[in-house]
């Protein structure tokens, strides 16, 4: 029966295509070298550092495998589910990509993720704390347990075994254990810690299917996209990416209802068996490729409303894609990511003014320097209250206290007094992010390398 017309059970409790019967487990393994045997009273001591409150109802696990040395779980004050912390031998060649080759022991943490829900940004709000969604928080004081349980100078780095992400000890130090000036420690983690995108495909070229891993570990379905052309891949990755933080928190819309990603954006989400009932047989994500998924519900990613004049079937939002790939519009973004990539495009503002002085004093391919800044206005309507507003320029001097440009079109009125487009003074602070456009790149799919904050070490080294 078409989702269009699908009947109202009047009395029935509303049947959503996403319930899931709980998160997933997630596990963190610290690889740590020197012979001494890590000891369980500074693992305790570790926990009560990283959540602020003693661990209690501590009970030691039974261990038949005599390569695990100690093992025992506990609680925390407010937390809905035990942690499990233990310490065995590591086995040779057991380290990620071989970059632990001395480590003697690993000692790792288990548990399930506080639930985030919508209302987190609402506390955040009245508390005026940073914006930190239960899920994340959580996964960082479990990283900063299992890091440094056994004591930092041992700990040569962290596996989420999940995500196959490797966290070094300086990852570690920037995103679990301290943070920026004046800000609290995972002040630099944000929700992509999370999960991780994957892609694949029958075949150089063939038509990619883009998913998540990860999101149940947070109660909440797989994302996917079906049949992305390859030449549209980087806008589907930005569209998986910025749904997939969003929804950490968010409620996901039922399922086949447009919503909004973002400005003028509308996409449904529907259950994936559903949509991949039209991929051929021979394209990455047909049925055939989810019998390994169980019943696990999945959401794909879809154009806003079924295509097709006789058949109808849901499709990739290639309109969509395409608007994105020639950024004529952007997505809407977890509040979380937003203040992250703030507080990174402030602290590499001053590798973007080296680059962008590098860049002018020698003969250089056309390149464009853009910076989105946030500047305040009083507000209309509510006298003494002002308007942040987010505003993108193009950069015509950069220095690592700030620098000068000029509002992009429409983004500033005319200044008629000056009879021109008014340039704007920069200041560091106020640089919420930036962005290096070459269109005469080699190698991005649609012939533009873009860089930001996130890239700056390819920065450095153009």
């Amino acid at each position: 029966m078409s989702r269009e017309h699908m009947p109202i059970q009047i009395g029935l409790p509303p049947k959503s295509d996403w319930r899931v019967d709980g998160p997933s487990p997630v596990s963190l393994v610290a690889f740590v070298a020197g012979d001494d045997l890590p000891d369980p009273g500074e693992a305790f001591l570790a926990a009560g550092r990283a959540f602020g409150a003693e661990p209690s109802s501590v009970e030691p696990m039974p261990v038949d495998d005599p390569s695990i040395h100690w093992a025992f779980s506990f609680e925390i004050a407010g937390r809905a589910s035990r942690i499990l912390l233990w310490c065995e031998d590591a086995r040779q060649g057991e380290s990620p990509e071989g970059r632990a080759p001395d480590a003697r022991f690993v000692v790792a943490v288990q548990t399930l993720l506080e639930p985030s829900t919508a209302d987190d940004h609402a506390r955040a709000q009245a508390s005026r704390q940073p914006v930190w969604p239960a899920s994340l928080a959580d996964f960082v004081r479990l990283a900063a347990v299992a890091s440094t349980a056994a004591g930092r100078a041992r700990t040569r780095l962290l596996f989420d075994p999940d995500l196959g992400n490797i966290y070094a000890p300086e990852d570690c130090e920037r995103l679990f254990l301290t943070g920026p000036a004046g800000e609290p420690a995972g002040a630099l983690a944000d929700e992509r810690h999370l999960y991780r995108i994957e892609l694949r495909a029958r075949g150089e070229g063939a038509p990619l299917w883009i998913s998540t891993v990860g999101l149940a570990r947070v109660g909440k379905p797989e994302l996917e996209m079906l049949e992305v052309p390859y030449g549209l891949a980087e806008a589907a990755l930005q569209v998986v990416d910025a749904l997939a933080a969003r929804f950490v928190s968010e409620e996901l819309p039922d399922a086949g209802v447009p919503f909004e990603a973002g400005v003028g954006l509308s996409l449904a989400l529907v259950p994936a068996s559903e949509a991949a009932e039209t991929v051929a047989p021979d394209v990455a994500g047909s049925p055939a490729d989810r019998a390994r998924f169980g019943s696990a519900p999945r959401a794909a990613i879809c154009a806003a409303g079924q295509r097709g004049a006789f058949r109808k079937a849901w499709v990739p939002p290639i309109e969509l894609l395409e608007a994105l790939a020639s950024l004529s519009t952007g997505l809407y973004l977890s509040r979380r990511v937003i203040e992250v990539r703030e507080r990174h495009a402030r602290a590499t503002w001053g590798d973007f003014a080296a680059a962008f002085a590098a860049h002018h004093a020698r003969p250089s391919p056309p390149t464009r320097w853009f910076a989105t800044v946030m500047r305040t206005r009083p507000d209309p309507l509510a006298s003494g209250e002002v308007i942040r507003e987010h505003v993108d320029v193009r950069v015509e001097r950069a220095t690592a206290e700030g620098g000068r440009g000029a509002p992009l079109d429409g983004s500033e009125p005319f200044d008629f007094a000056l009879g021109e487009v008014s340039h704007w003074e920069i200041s560091n602070w106020e640089v919420s992010n930036w962005e290096v456009s070459d269109r005469s790149a080699v190698g991005a799919h649609a012939g533009v390398e873009r860089l930001g904050p996130y890239d700056v070490e390819r920065l450095r080294a153009r």
